[in-house]
Order: C-alpha cells, then sequence, then structure tokens
C-alpha cells in the first residue's frame, strides 16, 4: 500500500477492521429490506460500518471473509445522509443524490437544468413540498433506493412524520449513540431491527494502530510504548486511536513524556463528584438537626428546601455528574 503523506489527515482514514459479524448482518439486512440501525457510543465505527457496507454492496470493495454474494445493488439505488436535522439541509442533500441519480422530479423545472439551478428552485418550494418532491420521486423511479443516514438519533418530532414516510417506500440503515424513550419515537425505532456496535477487542484495535502507524509519518522515540498508550488509552474506540495517531502525527518528535500524555489528552481530568454530594447531604442533615435542637424553625424550613432542590439536582443530574468520571474542557 502507497505510504500517505503528511497532507492526509489520518482520522479521515477509512482503514475498516474487524466487525465482520455485524457487517454480515447489515448487508443481510439491508438486501432483504430491513431496516437496519446501528447503535454504539461516539466514534465507535458506526459510520465507517455503513461505507463499508454500501462500498461492498455496490462493488466498489471486495472482502474474501465478507461476501455481499448475489446481494449487489446498483450505485443508482442508494442516497446518503450526513445527518436529518436541520431538516432543510437533510432534504437538499437527498434532493442532490436523487438528481445524480436521474430521478429528482421537481415540477416547472426543466430536466436539463444543472444541480445548483435546480436546487436553488427546490428550496423555494419549501419544506413540506421539498419533502413531497423527494418522496414522489424516490416512488415514480420504480427503484428500491438504500438510504444511509448518520446521526439518526438527530431525528425531531417535526422532521418525524418524513423519515416515516420515507420507511415506507425505502430501505435506511441509520446509526445513533442513543434512541429517545418518548412516546411519539417508539412506533419509529421499532421498525428497525438494532445492531450494537461494542469496542473493538484489543486484537483488532491492535491491527488498526499498527496499520495506521506504518502508512502515516511518525517520528517517535518509541514506537513499541506509543502502541500500548495508544490502545490503553483509547480502549477500543476506532475514533480515540486515530484521534491520538493525530496528535502524535502533527508533533515533530514523540517522546516517552508526550506518549505518556497519552492519557491525559483522552481520558481528561477526571473529576467524580459522587462523594462530594454525599459530604454535602450529611452537612446540610447536620444543620436541620441543629436548627430542631437550637428551635430555629425558619432556619430548618429555609435548609429542608435547599435540600430538595439539590434532591433534585441529583434526580435529574447524575447521570451527567455523579458517579461517572467526567472530562474538564
Amino acid at each position: 500500500m502507497e505510504i500517505r503523506t503528511g497532507t492526509v489527515d489520518v482520522r479521515q482514514d477509512q482503514a475498516f477492521f474487524g466487525r465482520e459479524e455485524e457487517l454480515r448482518r447489515v448487508l443481510k439486512n439491508l438486501t432483504e429490506g430491513r431496516h437496519t440501525l446501528l447503535v454504539g457510543q461516539y466514534g465507535i465505527g458506526k459510520s465507517s460500518l455503513m461505507n463499508e457496507a454500501r462500498l461492498l454492496l455496490t462493488g466498489g470493495k471486495h472482502r474474501v471473509e465478507v461476501q455481499a454474494g448475489g446481494h449487489s445493488v446498483q450505485k443508482d439505488r442508494l442516497l446518503t445522509v450526513s445527518s436529518p436535522a436541520p431538516l432543510g439541509d437533510c432534504l437538499r442533500e437527498m434532493a442532490g443524490g436523487l438528481y445524480r441519480n436521474k430521478d429528482l422530479r421537481v415540477e416547472s423545472a426543466d430536466e436539463r437544468d444543472d444541480w445548483a439551478l435546480l436546487k436553488v428552485r427546490f428550496t423555494r418550494l419549501g419544506i413540506h413540498r421539498m419533502q413531497s418532491e423527494i418522496l414522489k420521486s424516490i416512488v415514480r423511479s420504480r427503484k428500491k433506493y438504500i438510504v444511509f443516514v448518520t446521526n439518526l438519533d438527530r431525528v425531531s418530532q417535526s422532521s418525524l412524520q418524513f423519515f416515516q414516510s420515507l420507511l415506507r417506500v425505502t430501505v435506511v440503515c441509520g446509526a445513533a449513540a442513543a434512541t429517545r424513550d418518548q412516546e411519539v419515537f417508539r412506533c419509529f425505532w421499532a421498525s428497525f431491527e438494532r445492531i450494537h456496535l461494542e469496542r473493538l477487542p484489543g486484537p483488532v484495535a491492535l491491527q488498526l494502530v499498527s496499520h495506521l502507524m506504518r502508512h502515516y509519518p511518525l517520528n517517535v522515540v518509541d514506537p513499541v510504548m506509543c502502541r500500548k498508550e495508544i490502545l490503553y488509552s483509547a480502549a477500543g474506540n476506532p475514533f480515540h486511536i486515530k484521534n491520538l495517531l493525530y496528535r502524535a502525527i502533527t508533533q515533530k518528535t514523540l517522546g516517552r513524556r508526550e506518549i505518556r500524555d497519552f492519557r491525559t489528552v483522552e481520558e481528561g481530568s477526571f473529576f467524580n463528584m459522587g462523594p462530594l454530594y454525599m459530604i454535602g447531604a450529611g452537612v446540610l442533615t447536620a444543620v436541620k438537626f441543629f436548627s430542631v435542637g437550637a428551635e430555629k424553625r425558619e432556619h430548618y424550613i429555609y435548609y429542608s428546601a435547599i435540600g430538595f432542590m439539590l434532591y433534585l439536582t441529583f434526580r435529574v443530574f447524575r447521570s451527567f455528574f455523579v458517579f461517572r468520571p467526567q472530562r474538564r474542557k
């Protein structure tokens, strides 16, 4: 493989390792017409998996261990959407894909118009007409489109109806860090077969790190130590691996001290607020007892109100602040 130059951002590298079983499931689902949702933390590789599936489906890439077999599709049956929000940008992105596939039909527009001109006319239709024209163009094409949507968890109530309609005329493969539990979204998420992506296992993460270190310029004093620290700090998250290597590549020389700093860069300065909340609750309780003993009823009521507010804060924000280490920005 050709060695990459320093002008190429390692974070944009399309290297793909592991996930063979998940990839087989995605290919099988999409070719059989089942909506599929990839679920996992940010940076875990959902978009990379969708891109790999897209390449295999269209014959742009071949993998011996994962065969698309008779499941290949034409490129003009695929659409890619970077995000469902804002909805206007999403609709224009889909319209651009339909235009390239020669399937976009906009009333009062000449089919010979270039995309720049047609895009202006399309935007002037307004959100509701834009949605309608996209759905009608897909139906008129008589193609069973496969739509890849990243950040599908950003779908809003205002765009939900459009995406529910899209599910009826296409096959959707989406990626989401999490799904909303609100009742209005339950039917939508229930339409998907979910595939949960976990962190890369150690051997696979090692393959990815070794591949990137071979193909990008990296001036490091101790390559073995560098590899170990990246594996430890990234903990199987592909984006974190690439982000650490990007930081390493941008430095002229990477010494042992800089390598040890990887943990600080990815993990941040952790701060667990659990003990602080416990100490504060204990102090507040002691003050309330003291107020009772001193027969200061107004103080007791005042501190009880403070305690109640702190309890509400704990209940609402504990998933963000309590019993979980946080990064300081």
